[in-house]
């Protein structure tokens, strides 16, 4: 997850972003109690002490995320050879529930990516305990920032080093290179003429005010917003570099808000810019839900089953509707339906895609992918116990990402539209009934 909570500091720390590259350095950007901090390790530094633990724990943890990443692109490739021959011979073999980090056998019993990245992080954060209690205490109370402020906020830079025996971070005066870096973390994207010329506003960043973070999918990000005049939204950012998916779920929500769909959907309601811009958003306001639960948390058969046949109902209205209209949801899976605080149903996330266990990966984006998720959910809700439900587990927003690539990034986006990335498979908890959604890597680049 992207939120770490310290029981005995009271810290909130949220995970903003991590890149390794192929010279073994990698920066692990965090918020912590509000404050942001940058902590950047190179082998060079740490291997110049006459103790090598340090060192060898290191290189270590990146080795593991590198190798994990690896064998699950490797796995990732040969199920997409394996799935576009199924679909060239119209196969009706398929299993979606194949986990892409295990052996065709199950043997496989080497380390996920998630795991690996977590022991890295973990590892990097360790040593910026000290430094997080006196710049950053559990106690302090700022006050909400501006959706400009959060994301052009002050940041402590600190690479790492070793120093009698200790791992020591060394705070790094600012300079432009390393302030380019944050900022490079700021989402932005150019918005095409058809999209711009949509009737609703292009809000000042400055003008919104950042109630609560989303911590889930990574990384933490602004969710909860208010305008000037009080109302609640939603925030989205955009994904730098990834317009796809963020186009399609404009789209789509524009059309089913043309047509009148009787869906309950988030509306689209207005772009963030940075500046006065009407071109260039950083994201977009949906209407928000109150108190969202993603319908995932609730299989359980302690759920009256009243409720889950009346959801069961529902979703199939909704995926029906939007068929009749030729609109293809994308990503059918329990994840992307949420409960409201009035146990009323809602559907969300347009980007396009599919997730391993709910859909087949030659049924990405189609009607039979939808159906084929549908079915799986409205199983679910009718037997949640049962033990084939299937696992939590990232989309993929188009081809698997090479790990032999200069850098690696984690990123992704909040309730909603994710960049192409590569899937995972691994069972991951969702805080404070956010949609889970998948984690996934970018490239781009750790330094200019």
């Amino acid at each position: 997850m992207s939120r770490i909570d310290n029981s005995e500091t009271k810290d909130t720390i949220h995970i903003l972003h991590l890149s390794y590259d192929n010279d073994d350095r990698s920066a692990l950007t965090i918020l912590a109690n509000d404050v942001r901090f940058q902590v950047i390790a190179d082998p060079k530094d740490l291997q110049r002490s006459s103790d090598k633990t340090f060192y060898y724990e290191y290189l270590d943890k990146v080795y593991g995320l590198r190798d994990a990443e690896q064998r699950e692109y490797d796995a990732a490739h040969k199920k997409e050879l394996k799935s576009s021959s199924k679909k060239r011979n119209k196969s009706e073999d398929r299993d979606s529930a194949v986990d892409v980090t295990a052996d065709e056998d199950g043997s496989d019993q080497d380390q996920d990516s998630l795991s690996a990245e977590h022991d890295l992080r973990k590892w990097l954060l360790t040593s910026m305990t000290g430094v997080i209690a006196e710049y950053a205490p559990a106690e302090r109370a700022p006050e909400p920032p501006s959706l400009h402020d959060w994301y052009h906020g002050p940041t402590y830079f600190y690479s790492l080093g070793v120093k009698s025996g200790e791992l020591i971070p060394e705070e790094l005066e600012e300079s432009d290179e390393l302030n380019a870096r944050i900022e490079k973390l700021s989402p932005r994207m150019k918005m095409p003429q058809y999209i711009q010329k949509i009737d609703v506003p292009w809000i000042n960043a400055n003008d919104m005010t950042v109630q609560s973070e989303v911590d889930f999918p990574e990384p933490a990000h602004p969710g909860k917003v208010t305008g000037k005049d009080g109302k609640v939204y939603f925030f989205k950012p955009v994904v730098n570099g990834e317009p796809g998916p963020i186009k399609r779920e404009i789209s789509i929500l524009q059309k089913i808000e043309d047509l009148g769909l009787d869906i309950k959907v988030p509306r689209l309601v207005g772009f963030v810019a940075f500046e006065n811009s009407e071109t260039e958003a950083m994201g977009f306001l949906l209407s928000h839900i109150e108190e969202p639960m993603p319908l995932t948390k609730m299989l359980k058969s302690s759920v009256p089953e009243e409720k889950r046949d009346k959801w069961s109902k529902k979703s199939k209205e909704y995926v029906d509707t939007l068929h009749k209209h030729d609109i293809i949801w994308g990503d059918a899976k329990a994840d992307n339906f949420m409960v409201d605080k009035h146990d009323d149903l809602w559907i969300i996330d347009f980007g396009g895609s599919y997730t391993e266990g709910w859909v087949d990966p030659a049924l990405s984006d189609t009607l039979e992918g939808d159906e084929q998720g549908l079915q799986k959910v409205q199983e679910a809700l009718q037997n949640p116990d049962e033990d084939d439900v299937p696992h939590r587990s990232s989309s993929r927003r188009s081809s698997t990402p090479n790990p032999s690539t200069t850098v690696h990034e984690t990123a992704s986006s909040l309730f909603v539209t994710e960049a192409p990335g590569r899937k995972r498979s691994h069972a991951e908890d969702v805080d404070e009934g956010v949609e889970e959604n998948s984690s996934k890597r970018r490239r781009g680049e750790l330094e200019d």
